[in-house]
């Protein structure tokens, strides 16, 4: 797996890592790979950019893995990472169109990463509104936004019909970016209001 390489490039040799990590990190990235693909590519259309800012996010998980608090699950973390790679790739990528257009000469750089505390922020917002809704519309979107599951098998689950469940993903997805909105009002901070792109349903 090119992510497992990439940890042991990152960290030390395989052999001297815990086992007890990468199983939980494979744990992991199995349950929602796939939805944090998903989102990236509501934003990134390229198929192998998107695949390597997959990678890039969740490298980023194992290399703070002792550092985070994911007893609500990885999936907030992994949607606002994701989200915030996605958004530092496409303004890189215009920012060097517009070098290259006006300053061929110039070599490129790399735009920063979005601060920690944007990224707390957005985490916050997000687990806030997720916890303001009702405990079916709270499952239908961890499970469709979160864990990329459809809305069959959500449905399934909830034992509930595919058209409620899709009605429950509509309100759920449509609350949250209002909460973030109203929040936008009262907490300016760039970048923030864009993040309900990934609202989308």
């Amino acid at each position: 797996m090119a992510i497992i390489n990439a940890m042991s490039e990152n960290t030390t040799t395989l052999t001297t890592l815990s086992k007890a990590e990468v199983a939980a990190f494979d744990s992991i990235y199995h349950q929602y790979h796939h939805a944090v693909f998903k989102n990236i590519c509501k934003l990134v259309t390229q198929h192998e950019v998107a695949e390597d800012i997959l990678q890039e996010v969740f490298l980023a998980l194992w290399n703070n893995r002792h550092k985070l608090d994911l007893e609500n699950g990885a999936g907030g973390w992994l949607f606002v990472v994701s989200y915030n790679k996605s958004m530092q790739y496409l303004k890189t990528s215009a920012r060097e169109k517009l070098v290259l257009v006006t300053h061929p000469q110039l070599p490129l750089s790399t735009a920063e990463e979005e601060p920690n505390t944007l990224k707390d922020l957005q985490l916050h917002l997000i687990n806030d509104a997720i916890e303001k809704l009702s405990p079916k519309k709270k499952m239908i979107f961890r499970l469709c936004r979160l864990e990329g599951k459809s809305l069959q098998e959500a449905a399934a689950i909830l034992g509930i019909s595919p058209h409620t469940a899709k009605e429950y993903l509509k309100a759920s997805s449509t609350f949250i970016k209002n909460h973030i909105a109203t929040k936008q009002a009262t907490i300016p901070a760039a970048g923030l209001l864009l993040l309900t792109a990934y609202f989308q349903y």
